[in-house]
């Protein structure tokens, strides 16, 4: 599978709250950065992070470019916890090895 379809199936599962699916696309060593915050490491840290942190996300995309082993996408995105949402925009660079997700920097602002 190419990268661009493992992302946007990735994206898919995320944005439907398919957090066990998305899983299945990231490197056992996937870093998942959250630029000024923390830097998840590992599937079981991210996999706890993102089954805890969100009941759900929604992403709107504006813009995203694909090349070689790298996806980066600008967009908004909502995430809903407790009844609550909270809007930002976003900036990700997704990384990929050997067909996999290895490491996501994100920008949220």
């Amino acid at each position: 599978m190419r990268n661009q379809n493992i992302f946007i199936k990735a994206n898919k599962a995320l944005s439907e709250g398919k957090y066990e699916d998305f899983i299945t696309y990231c490197s056992e060593d996937i870093q998942w950065k959250n630029v000024g915050e923390r830097t998840l490491k590992g599937k079981q840290e991210l996999l706890k992070y993102i089954s805890s942190a969100y009941d759900g996300i929604t992403f709107t995309t504006e813009n995203s470019i694909k090349e070689n082993d790298v996806v980066v996408e600008l967009g908004q995105i909502v995430f809903e916890k407790d009844g609550e949402s909270k809007k930002s925009s976003y900036c990700d660079i997704w990384n990929f090895k050997d067909g996999m997700i290895s490491q996501v920097t994100s920008f949220v602002i």
